[in-house]
């Protein structure tokens, strides 16, 4: 049976011959050498192309004959290996298939989006949290880089990809500025010091609650507290602090200006004086003044955090 006949030139000007399916002969390529056993002479043979593996070394009489790998298998360069090697990767968790296996490569992986390479495991991209934005996104090979928001600009979500982001300007929306922003929250504008009437300053405080307790500290067991508290229920010892913040964003979401006017008295009880002194400011700071804030320059540094530090009882 005849084998048609395949002619490849290199760019170094050597010619291969391929045999389909059978031996490859060739001429100019990559040497090895060989002892031959029948002769005890050093021939100097020919290595195998890439894709395929040394069925014989040559002889006095005959060059080296080379065979195809098979599937599943294969060689990246020129070599005299007995056999193909196989394609022993496959593609774990949060990977997927960047190239294939062929007779010419192992599958190559790389993480999903969304995840970076270390040590061959792929690690989610880091989310920048609140008062941080995202400096250089994440990569296949790189975390994501945060950078605190500088003044002027804040960021009031976890994320990985989103940068800090400029403070609302008031007044070029025809607005009145009542709380200034910080790092973690936008300035904060009503349309007119009207609307702080009739429990209005408990509106404006109840639209920066959840972000404010999210991005200051407090311990997990006077969080766990505190919840219970609001929610006249115990708290189960098995809440993670994730699940707390999501149960008091709740609170705070359906709360009347009538449960908000005692709120810091009840952080209070609970020892969290710091926040509840933070809270009562920020009140006072909308209060005390002809358009609606005059003394809006004294509120704490633009990226200060509150930590809980009062005693546990």
């Amino acid at each position: 049976m005849m084998f048609p006949i395949l002619v490849v030139l290199l760019a170094v000007g050597s010619i291969i011959t391929f045999v389909c399916g059978s031996i490859i002969t060739f001429q100019n390529t990559p040497t090895y050498q060989y002892l031959e056993p029948t002769t005890g002479k050093l021939l100097t043979c020919n290595r195998c192309p890439a894709g395929s593996h040394m069925l014989k070394h040559c002889s006095s009489t005959k060059q080296t004959e080379c065979k195809p790998c098979p599937s599943n298998h294969y060689t990246g360069d020129w070599n005299y290996l007995p056999k193909c090697l196989y394609c022993s990767t496959f593609c774990g968790e949060h990977q997927t298939v960047k190239e294939e296996c062929s007779r010419f490569n192992n599958r190559v992986c790389a993480c999903e989006e969304g995840f970076y390479s270390d040590n061959d495991f792929c690690i989610r991209h880091r989310e920048c949290p609140l008062g941080h934005g995202v400096k250089q996104k994440g990569t296949a090979e790189s975390d994501t880089v945060c950078e605190k928001c500088p003044d002027g600009s804040f960021s009031s979500k976890y994320s990985s990809t989103d940068p800090c982001t400029n403070h609302t300007d008031c007044a070029s929306l025809g607005r009145k500025s009542v709380i200034r922003g910080a790092c973690w929250h936008d300035n904060i504008c009503v349309h007119s010091c009207e609307d702080l009437k009739d429990g209005g300053v408990f509106k404006v405080i109840k639209s920066f609650l959840p972000d404010f307790f999210e991005f200051h500290k407090i311990k997990l067991a006077r969080l766990r507290k505190l919840v219970g508290k609001l929610t006249n229920g115990v708290e189960k010892e098995g809440h993670n602090k994730r699940m707390l913040l999501d149960r008091l964003q709740g609170w705070v979401r359906d709360a009347k200006v009538e449960d908000l006017k005692g709120f810091t008295e009840i952080l209070r009880r609970t020892h969290l004086n710091l926040i509840a002194d933070r809270i009562e400011r920020k009140i006072r700071e909308i209060n005390e003044g002809s358009n609606c804030n005059p003394i809006i320059n004294v509120t704490p540094h633009h990226c200060d955090i509150v930590e809980d530090i009062s005693p546990t009882e």
